[in-house]
């Protein structure tokens, strides 16, 4: 917010000064914008109108948020420096008024404020709370609140101005130039640099532009003549005449051409450049013909087309192997997947990984008997790293699958990294509950309606409502934290910097990848993490939707380095 000095002119008293000269006096009162920092306390009520639905991404309502009523305790101040506001649980500042009215509280008294800017962090809202009337939603909530206060110091100055003599016309000094951007048209140049000539914004003059650097001009790569020399040229044309004439004269017909331009020369002098480079591009032409000629000429038979074939359904092969070490152990099945899918770039990938059996089985038990210690979000992290762990050494077949392609295509990290999360996005949404596939059993307004759908499809019965790396591997069936789980665990083992983001807020989980890729990134201790959709096909690094674009409503539940 902008705040200017005011001047007000109170009085105007004329006199005469001591050499006898007609002044006058102007008193003046300037007001001075001064800031008081404020922080502390706050609670109080909201309401909010229901704005939009979003199911995509599983947040079941966005409000328009308004407070109503607030009481500050506690309170500081402090003169023209801010506080440092805290970045935990910040409640996002564009539903916020830039001018909050609140009720402050001082020494028992209670004083109206308006608090400029505020900001809410350790925000904090009983949901069970909320009273959800139509489309209109009321509760309360708490927690620090800061911003400024503004007031104006005061002072009062005294200006002398001496009158102008009787007979003596004092013209006005003449305005300074802002230019308008419209051109005069004229241009100065020195060596590199130009600059523009513009009318003036508020009178009729004219003002000069700043200097611009200018790259050389194509043209003056060339010599004096801004061509390439005629000795050049010239060859071109003698060489060009010699491949007619004597090595291949079934080509005359192009002879004309060449005399066209040959007379075009000596009669148009103010043609040479374009007519030496006409000769040097006829050369080259004439050069490819003698090859292509020879080449018809000698028995050359074509090879046909590399035939591609077309993608495979995948595919599950079933084979028995016993352990080496230990045959008494029973004989174990390795699954074969196979895989087909394209990137971003439309280059197209295949391949097989392979599982084993006993690894699945191991997943599938480590994730139904985990306990935790910690019910709350804490919780989840731990849960999300339990699973990971148990994993990540029975990817070896993924791993040679992603290491083949990457090194047969030579790839960087952002191209590797692109390939395997659209090997990912490739895989078909399924929606993973820890109960039955019930609408009913659900009060979540995303899962109702979308078990309602008739293109839903739904696997329940999963343990926290989803499956484990290899779990989603074998079945292929994984929603958004299953999605992110596995690319943290394969991320993970090629040295990535990489994080799984959650959003209680959103009810949603998204993949945190530090790499030099533009787009919305999360900042955490001076790392950038690009922030990937993993749910969506095709979907790119950098590019999230408006319904969970809001930062504040991110946090990391897991971090490879």
């Amino acid at each position: 917010m902008k705040f200017e000095i005011k001047i007000t002119e109170i009085d105007r008293v004329p006199f005469v000064n001591e050499e006898g000269n007609d002044c006058i006096r102007i008193i003046k009162k300037i007001e001075t914008p001064r800031q008081t920092f404020i922080k502390g306390n706050i609670s109080g009520k909201y309401r909010g109108n229901l704005l939009s639905l979003s199911d995509q991404f599983y947040n079941t309502a966005f409000y328009d948020f308004e407070i109503y009523e607030a009481i500050v305790e506690n309170a500081v101040t402090q003169k023209n420096t801010p506080f440092q506001d805290c970045n935990e649980n910040e409640f996002p500042r564009e539903k916020l008024p830039e001018i909050l009215k609140v009720t402050i509280v001082q020494f028992g008294k209670y004083f109206g404020i308006n608090i400029l800017e505020p900001r809410l962090c350790q925000f904090n809202s009983n949901r069970k709370l909320h009273q959800i009337e139509g489309n209109e939603i009321f509760g309360t909530f708490e927690g620090i609140i800061s911003g400024y206060i503004l007031d104006y110091e005061e002072e009062i100055i005294e200006e002398i101005d001496n009158l102008p003599k009787k007979g003596v016309v004092i013209k006005d000094p003449k305005p300074s130039c802002e230019p308008n951007g419209i051109l005069t048209g004229k241009t100065e140049k020195k060596g590199n640099y130009v600059r523009k000539q513009y009318y003036c914004k508020h009178h009729n003059d004219t003002v000069w532009g700043k200097w611009e650097f200018i790259d050389e001009p194509i043209g003056q790569k060339f010599d004096s003549n801004g061509c390439l020399s005629s000795v050049v040229s010239s060859l071109g044309l003698i060489l060009g005449l010699i491949f007619l004439f004597f090595i291949l004269p079934g080509l005359m017909y192009v002879l004309p051409i060449v005399l066209f331009f040959i007379l075009l020369h000596l009669l148009a002098p103010y043609l040479k450049c374009i007519l030496r480079i006409i000769s040097i591009v006829l050369l080259i032409a004439f050069i490819s013909s003698i090859i292509n000629s020879f080449n018809r000429s000698s028995n050359f038979v074509p090879k046909p087309p590399l035939a591609v074939n077309e993608p495979r359904e995948q595919e599950v092969i079933e084979e028995f192997k016993e352990d080496i070490k230990n045959p008494e152990l029973p004989k174990d099945t390795l699954f074969k997947k196979y895989r087909y899918w394209k990137d971003y770039d439309g280059n197209e990938y295949e391949g097989e990984y392979t599982l084993l059996a006993s690894a699945i089985r191991k997943s599938s038990s480590n994730k139904n008997y985990l306990r935790l210690s910690n019910s709350n979000e804490r919780g989840y992290d731990e849960m999300l790293y339990r699973l990971k762990e148990n994993d990540k050494t029975s990817l070896d077949g993924v791993y040679k699958l992603f290491d083949s392609i990457g090194d047969s295509n030579k790839m960087n990290q952002t191209q590797f990294a692109n390939m395997v999360v659209s090997f990912v996005q490739d895989m078909p949404y399924v929606l993973i509950l820890d109960n039955a596939c019930n609408a009913n059993l659900y009060s979540d307004r995303f899962i109702k309606q979308y078990l309602k759908s008739s293109e839903s499809k739904c696997v329940g019965f999963q343990r926290f409502g989803i499956n484990t790396p290899l779990e989603f591997l074998y079945s292929t069936d994984g929603d958004c934290d299953t999605r992110t789980l596995l690319l943290y665990t394969i991320f993970a083992h090629y040295n990535y910097d990489v994080a799984v983001m959650s959003s209680e807020q959103y009810g949603h989980s998204i993949l945190g990848i530090n790499l030099p890729i533009k787009g919305v990134a999360y900042k955490y201790q001076n790392q950038r993490y690009v922030l990937w959709e993993t749910t969506a096909y095709n979907a790119k690094p950098g590019l999230l939707p408006n319904e969970i674009s809001n930062l504040n409503y991110w946090r990391i539940s897991l971090k490879s380095n």
